[in-house]
């Protein structure tokens, strides 16, 4: 039908009505009309707007969001009734949340049910693909709810399947939201038997759940395999992180001894091809199907169970190399909003518009997720649930946490914990200006109110690394920064005006996969630096993220000085730049043997560990001023001894003497147990500790 005006449902008794300037505009009447049904509309308002005539008008009849209207003028001029604002209406939330956790496809192999949620489709129609190639079609029917489902009485492990579905005049071809197998690069679904799934062989390793205790490092799948220096076959797979090779990969990180692997996205992605990875590279904040595994990093991603089989034994490949995984979920914008399922399913619903109408991009991605709405909020939730269940996943990084409501981030966190309570749930805190009310944001300024979930301390990486945007010199590349400042980051960023209610909630970090790498950004900082005094300015960085109170996160290739050759924002530079170069790690053994120590003495004294702010002030003070600027001199009660802690970031003679019966425990590079050294003579920068029984 050509429409010769438009028309939108924007409540379930409003209808805007937009008709161009062409069409006689006196005294203009209007009428509903449907199969076996018409009503009169009545005008409320006029509004001119240039070449158009915006009409405001009431209809008193129940609507019924799953028929087909026309709207029709007094010269049977005639449109289809759009589906418009009414879907972000309080009345919609009301009447079609649906609770149940069983929407995308249930199998069996007498029958397959399938069940998606549009309140609004007025025909969906399931598509299957057989194995030997046939085509079938069918309806899927409305229940009730915005539930539309069909059962199939049929073996359909393997089919291929995916859906048409018309909203508005015409029909959308699109893939499951709720699918959990794809073919390469997401043109259909796969009916899959989770019976199929690889069992874990291995526990999880344990973990007081107690976020002060986690290490975190941060890996990109195809990062760790890629370059040159890296003796994998399958490079960029998850199976090239099987291989053992015990000077990169896997064994290094295991021998760091850190606690969590946080894994950049490994959910479906765009941005790669996935049958020819070489042709571009993406980290992977381009969602595409958020319970589907990435198949780039598959070794056959049209196969519909290989992607998923590769991921668990890699994740029971972790747990057995004593790591708990952590993954980055992407939960506040996809990749493109237009072929996004829900926005063909429930157009206007999944997505943050302003007050005029038009969609926001605060995320900087062309569009915003709205969690705050029932069933965006049931979609992510039961998402973290099933990579949870399926995978075994520990942790979750929240991409962009601060444009999540705070509603929907305490649910998950709850929500979580009772599949694993030892779950970690941590994410960017940043205040971004959403249409989200300011106290509802989950930002760090709304940290009292996530008392549960951690944030990116950006305050940290500022002052103790440099300025990320700024010239600013940070403390550990010999800037100078306050005593209070650096005791206060020390402490967990959460004594006196506090920045978080507990050092729990605390992530402290240098560098991370945005932005330049220490590396990179200390040699734009100073650029008179030799690579010695940069591999010194690392360690004291390195000392003050592993030794703080609060979540130590560490960047993959950071204890090696990694660089990304000057490039800042490497989200889609090539393989050249990102993949780490493994000869590094040889050319810097002595800083990753400093990382090695400082995590030893992390896990060994709790007194690093405190997790809250009483035992801090309790048990960590300031001691006597330093004779220089530049030291920030550290007194720590760990049970029946006591820690004398000294930072330094200069390269002027000093003599550390912390008094009578301390002995020297680690001289900034090593950790030296059985040393009866009591005062130390230093002239570069450095994390000093003497240990008094």
């Amino acid at each position: 039908m050509k429409n010769d005006f438009f028309s939108y449902l924007d409540g379930f008794n409003q209808i805007t009505i937009i008709v161009p300037n062409a069409i006689n505009q006196d005294n203009k009447t209007f009428q509903l009309e449907a199969e076996n049904f018409s009503t009169d509309l009545k005008v409320l308002e006029i509004i001119p707007i240039g070449r158009e005539t915006k009409y405001l008008v009431e209809v008193n009849e129940t609507i019924f969001l799953n028929q087909s209207y026309i709207v029709v003028d007094e010269f049977k001029n005639r449109s289809f009734l759009r589906i418009g604002k009414v879907v972000r209406t309080e009345m919609f939330e009301m009447m079609y949340e649906y609770d149940n956790e069983d929407l995308g496809v249930t199998y069996s192999k007498t029958k397959t049910t399938f069940k998606l949620w549009s309140p609004v489709a007025k025909e969906i129609e399931l598509e299957l693909v057989r194995k030997d190639g046939s085509r079938q079609f069918m309806d899927l029917l409305y229940q009730t709810s915005g539930l539309w489902q069909l059962v199939v009485h049929d073996d359909l492990e393997g089919t291929k399947y995916r859906y048409r579905v018309r909203v508005n005049e015409h029909f959308k071809t699109i893939t499951d939201p709720y699918a959990i197998s794809s073919t390469a690069n997401g043109e259909y679904n796969f009916v899959v038997d989770p019976k199929k799934f690889l069992k874990f062989k291995h526990p999880k390793p344990e973990f007081s759940g107690k976020p002060v205790d986690a290490i975190i490092y941060e890996a990109s799948i195809r990062d760790l395999t890629m370059s040159p220096s890296s003796k994998t076959i399958n490079k960029g797979k998850f199976k090239g992180l099987l291989e053992n090779h015990q000077n990169e990969g896997l064994d290094y990180i295991s021998l760091l001894g850190i606690t969590h692997l946080q894994l950049l996205p490994i959910f479906d992605f765009e941005g790669v091809d996935e049958l020819n990875i070489a042709k571009s590279y993406n980290w992977g904040y381009n969602p595409s199907q958020y319970n589907v595994v990435e198949g780039s990093f598959s070794t056959n991603p049209e196969d519909p169970y290989l992607r998923i089989n590769e991921l668990i034994e890699l994740i029971d490949f972790i747990h057995q190399k004593k790591m708990r995984v952590s993954m980055d979920v992407v939960y506040n914008h996809v990749y493109n909003m237009k072929t996004f399922p829900f926005e063909s399913l429930v157009p206007g619903y999944f997505f943050r518009f302003d007050e005029r109408g038009i969609k926001t991009s605060v995320s900087g991605c062309g569009n915003d997720i709205a969690s705050e709405r029932a069933m965006v909020r049931n979609f992510i939730i039961q998402s973290i649930k099933y990579w949870m269940k399926t995978f075994n996943i520990s942790a979750f990084r929240f991409d962009l946490m601060g444009l999540h409501d705070l509603e929907t981030m305490n649910k998950i966190d709850r929500e979580a914990k009772l599949i694993d309570p030892d779950v970690i749930i941590y994410g960017e805190g940043w205040n971004m200006p959403t249409t989200v009310a300011e106290n509802l944001r989950s930002n760090m300024s709304n940290a009292s109110l996530m008392p549960n979930i951690s944030f990116f301390n950006d305050r940290f990486r500022e002052l103790i690394k440099g300025g990320t945007f700024t010239k600013f010199i940070g403390y550990s590349i010999g800037g100078n920064v306050k005593r209070s400042e650096l005791y206060y980051l020390f402490t967990g960023s959460s004594i006196d005006s506090y920045l978080f209610i507990n050092p729990n909630q605390s992530i402290n970090y240098l560098e991370c996969h945005d932005n330049h790498t220490f590396y990179d950004r200390t040699k734009i900082l100073k650029k008179d630096l030799t690579e010695g005094e940069i591999k010194d300015y690392a360690r004291l960085g390195l000392s003050f993220v592993l030794l703080s109170q609060g979540v130590p996160f560490i960047h993959a290739g950071q204890s090696f000085l990694r660089t990304k050759k000057g490039v800042e924002n490497s989200y889609k530079s090539s393989d050249t730049i990102n993949a780490i170069d493994w000869q590094l790690k040889e050319k810097h053994r002595d800083l990753i043997e400093t990382v090695k120590a400082l995590i030893s003495l992390r896990k060994d004294y709790k007194v690093f560990r405190l997790y809250t702010n009483a035992a801090i002030k309790n048990q960590i003070r300031i001691a006597e001023e330093a004779k220089y600027d530049k030291t920030l001199h550290l007194l720590l009660n760990d049970l029946n001894k006591t820690l004398s802690l000294y930072f330094k970031n200069d390269y002027l003679p000093e003599l550390l003497s912390p008094g009578k019966g301390y002995r020297l425990l680690f001289d900034s590079i090593t950790r030296l147990d059985d040393n009866t050294v009591e005062e130390l003579f230093v002239d570069k920068p450095g994390a000093y500790i003497f240990v008094k029984e």
